[in-house]
């Protein structure tokens, strides 16, 4: 038996056995937390961060306090993509006493991964504690937030900062480029990056931003090289995955993409946006049912991802899912109103239910934001067919043919390129594909027609047209058709037969009466057209071609005043209608008021201001207003949508020059020459040739002047430039036969008074006056040229011939200052009394030409009006108190007043100033007069 003494002594051996074998655990747990620690370091390091995960949890069943578990547990989860796992973990970290430097930036990265930047920008800031490497890291961390939130300046001043902690911080750097992208600045990003990359290789951050630079750009190979280096650097990057997919789509590699897919959801789980990358891979592949099945899943986790709603559009469409269609791309269409691809669809699908005037609001605004779409405007057309309104029917598929005249030969699919981008990936994919949009045999008929009217094949239009009529007997379109291509035979009667026969069928069809009027004027019957218009205007108040209509015909008559009624009613009634907007600023321009003109282009929308015709207007006004270098950048814009556009060569080089950029001018002077293929613009050769002249480069000025010779025989322009030319290399002889020649070529005011100065210059004045003579003979009522003429009379000392051409510029103008200021001195110095008559109306002329005013103070002076004439010649000299004539004749004013000691020290400033000068002696004559 055992006794109750060694069965106690046994239960104490029991108890103390247990104790020590806790203490043992409590040993073991306390080292095996450590052991848990170096085993996540090491699934780390070889990439498998689930189990390092694993082994943290582990290690913080027995330890919930180890810091540093705790941060290396933030870390693996910030690799996973999982924000919210590793916020909590380096939360918890900052509580139990880790260093700011430690817990804090991971926050910040996890608070970056959820997309909370504002949390961020709260939580996570400097710390004075942390080193200065690391305060850039949360600085950098703070400029993606604030990028990210669209505050860009404070973006760029945080990432500065961080630069100046750290030179060398590549996520600052990383956030620079970044800032540039969103500034669109693309080509400074793309060197940032490549600058980056190149001293951080290892930067897959850097690697994924410039590959999706690249993928937007369409460079497919650079793009998926990049992302493919993403992921080896950092094979739990989710967004190289997600790139690197969407560049498989765009090289309509589908099974790729799925590759891609697989291994998101093998290291990442399910996630919605694979979801919709394997759907845009389905799609590609023509596999509707599973690219549907695929986009109901991304749905029912992101709603409200404006892409996966596209495309669920798009494929619901192509499976004639036509309801479900509605619904999606009625969704998307709201936040996209204006997008023409997402309004094609949703028209076309609304078409499909019959729902016409629905399709009208689904096209119309995208319609108004891009009026050169010729497809969308047949769509638009066909929809107004269908909802009945005949009128705008037929003016919307008239737009679409006259834009693309290969309309009418059914392009029935819709490309679909940047269908959707990812919000996830912040990346838009390249999925080229298409869609049958679908037309019904009317919209076919109507464009054929249309088309072949386009391109003159009467025969055929009249042949489709009358098809059309057996199928469409009570409509007026088949019947305005066949009109038009009656029309554009020239068959006058039959045309307006077909026009009336419209209107009867029906009366408000409008289209048909603004072709009565296009009719008439061909016919050249300019009251009838008037009559048409005016009809049009009574059925409908605001339409735009009517009034324009009524416009031309008041240009065309000279009534300048009723056209600019005409042009500016039309704006009033329709603000948002271009044409009348363009023809108004070409109008002000015309009449020399370029900020008029500036104010009614700057109200354009978008699609409207960037249009040629548009920024041909606001260059032009912006040279003539002086704005050089916006003019520059204006036409720029031009050239580059309209690279073979001569006039926007020629206006762009003007601009150029005005700004003093003559090297870029004479490149694009040049540019425009060699597309003048048919010498049919010696004014862009005259251009090129003037900036030569401008630049003193005389020898190639010459140059040009004989290539216009060359290519433009007798043209007055080419011996000008050539005049000029000669004249700069010194040669004056040459100059005067190169304007003589210019003067035979084409005679007109400015050139004959050009090579009458240039002979009076040279000791002809006996040819000048001939040649002024002669010319005046045919032009007698030439204003400038008898001024000329009395000038060079005058200045050669012909004082009557000169008064007699003066007179006769005086019975022409007789309120022309400067001829009443010569032909008064004239007259006084004859002793003619009206000479002070002349002289007081050329002072009322211009009381601000100190010159004119000395001529009526001197004459009063003469004339014995000592005080009156001292006190107009003083006023002279207050305007131009340098000017030595005038201070003699003030002197001799204070001298016969009985003022010499005034008179004294004007004298003598005289003659300081103009030593050597016949104004030195006459200043000293009288002063010894005085003294």
């Amino acid at each position: 038996m055992v006794s109750m003494k060694g069965k106690h002594l046994l239960g104490v051996k029991a108890m103390l056995a247990t104790a020590l074998l806790g203490l043992a655990v409590m040993g073991q747990a306390a080292e095996s937390v450590d052991d848990y620690y170096r085993d996540a370091q090491s699934y780390l390091a070889k990439g498998d961060t689930k189990a390092a995960v694993i082994q943290l949890k582990n290690g913080l069943q027995a330890d919930p306090s180890h810091v540093a578990s705790r941060l290396l547990l933030g870390q693996a989860y910030l690799r996973l993509a999982d924000g919210g796992a590793a916020e909590k973990e380096f939360g918890r970290a900052g509580e139990l006493g880790a260093t700011a430097e430690q817990w804090l930036p991971g926050l910040g990265r996890a608070l970056a991964l959820q997309q909370n930047f504002a949390a961020l920008l709260e939580r996570v800031g400097v710390d004075a504690s942390m080193r200065p490497e690391v305060q850039a890291d949360v600085l950098a961390l703070r400029g993606d937030a604030y990028l990210a939130t669209g505050q860009i300046n404070e973006a760029v001043q945080a990432y500065d900062e961080a630069l100046t902690k750290d030179t060398t911080n590549a996520n600052a750097r990383l956030g620079k480029a970044r800032v540039l992208v969103a500034q669109k600045r693309l080509d400074q990003a793309r060197t940032e990056l490549d600058g980056l990359i190149q001293s951080h290789p290892d930067l897959a951050e850097a690697r994924i931003v410039r590959g999706e630079l690249a993928r937007q750009a369409g460079q497919l190979d650079l793009a998926g090289t990049d992302f493919a280096k993403a992921i080896e650097l950092e094979p739990n990057n989710l967004r190289g995955y997600l790139g690197h997919s969407l560049v498989s789509i765009a090289r309509k590699q589908p099974d790729a993409a799925l590759k891609d897919v697989a291994e998101i959801r093998q290291r990442f789980g399910q996630l919605p946006f694979a979801n919709y990358v394997h759907a845009l891979a389905a799609f590609q592949k023509r596999d509707l049912d599973q690219a549907a099945e695929q986009l109901q899943l991304a749905l029912r986790a992101m709603p409200t991802h404006l892409q996966s709603q596209l495309l669920y559009g798009v494929v619901s469409y192509a499976k004639g899912d036509y309801q479900i269609a509605d619904e999606y791309l009625g969704r998307v269409a709201s936040s996209l109103p204006t997008d023409p691809a997402v309004a094609k669809l949703l028209g076309a699908t609304r078409l499909k239910l019959k729902a016409a005037e629905r399709a009208v609001q689904a096209l119309q605004p995208a319609a108004d934001a891009h009026p050169q779409d010729a497809q969308l405007l047949a769509l638009l057309g066909n929809a107004y067919l269908q909802a009945g309104d005949n009128t705008k029917g037929s003016e919307y598929m008239a737009k679409a043919v006259e834009l693309d005249p290969d309309q009418a030969l059914l392009r029935t699919q819709l490309a679909l390129g940047r269908l959707a981008g990812g919000d996830t990936s912040g990346a838009i994919s390249e999925l080229e594909s298409a869609v049958e949009l679908g037309q019904d045999l009317v919209q076919a008929d109507v464009l054929l027609v249309l088309s072949y009217l386009n391109k003159g094949e009467l025969d055929k239009a009249l042949q489709a047209a009358g098809h059309l009529q057996q199928r469409m007997p009570d409509s007026p379109i088949p019947y305005n058709l066949t009109g038009l291509a009656y029309l554009a035979n020239k068959d006058f009667a039959k045309a307006d037969a077909e026009f009336v026969t419209a209107l009867e069928k029906d009366p408000n069809f409008v289209v048909a009466l603004m072709n009565r009027a296009r009719l008439a004027l061909v016919a050249n019957r300019p009251e009838a057209a008037v009559e048409h218009y005016e009809a049009v205007l009574a059925k409908l108040p605001k339409h735009v071609g009517a009034m324009l209509g009524l416009a031309t015909l008041a240009q065309q008559r000279g009534d300048v005043e009723a056209m600019e009624s005409w042009l500016s009613r039309a704006h009033d009634a329709n603000p948002q209608a271009l044409q009348p907007i363009l023809l108004l600023a070409e109008l002000r321009l015309r009449q020399g008021a370029p900020l008029k003109a500036m104010n009614l282009l700057s109200d354009l929308p978008e699609g409207d201001a960037d249009q040629p015709a548009a920024l041909r207007l606001k260059g032009m006004a912006q040279l003539q207003g002086g704005e050089f270098a916006n003019a520059v950048h204006t036409l720029n814009r031009l050239v580059e949508k309209q690279p073979q556009y001569l006039e926007g060569w020629f206006q762009l080089a003007r601009a150029q020059a005005a700004a003093g950029d003559l090297g870029a001018a004479r490149a694009s002077f040049r540019r425009a020459t060699a597309l003048d293929k048919g010498n049919k613009l010696p004014l862009v050769w005259a251009g090129l040739g003037e900036l030569e002249l401008r630049a003193k480069d005389h020898a190639a000025a010459l140059a040009v002047a004989q290539e216009m010779q060359t290519r433009f025989p007798g043209n007055a322009m080419a011996f000008e430039i050539e005049a000029a030319a000669q004249q700069g290399l010194g040669d004056r002889d040459k100059a005067l036969d190169a304007l003589a020649q210019a003067v035979r070529a084409e005679s007109n005011t400015r050139r004959v008074n050009l090579y009458a100065r240039a002979l009076a210059a040279s000791g002809k004045t006996d040819q000048a006056t001939q040649v002024l003579r002669t010319w005046l003979e045919q032009q007698p009522d030439d204003v400038t040229s008898w001024t000329t003429l009395g000038m060079l009379q005058q200045q050669a000392g012909q004082d009557a011939e000169a008064i007699a051409a003066y007179e006769k510029v005086l019975a022409l103008a007789p309120d022309n200052a400067v001829i009443l200021n010569n032909a008064a001195w004239l007259y006084q110095q004859k002793g003619d009394s009206r000479g002070l008559e002349l002289a007081k109306r050329a002072y009322e002329a211009a009381p601000e030409r100190p010159e004119i005013v000395d001529t009526y103070g001197w004459i009063l002076l003469q004339r014995g009006k000592k005080a009156e004439g001292l006190t107009v010649l003083q006023q002279a000299l207050v305007a131009a108190p340098r000017n030595p004539e005038i201070a003699l004749h003030v002197a001799e004013g204070l001298h016969l007043n009985g003022r010499d000691g005034e008179a004294r020290p004007l004298l003598q400033r005289v003659i300081a100033d103009n030593r050597g000068s016949r104004w030195q002696e006459q200043a000293q004559a009288l002063l010894n007069k005085l003294n």
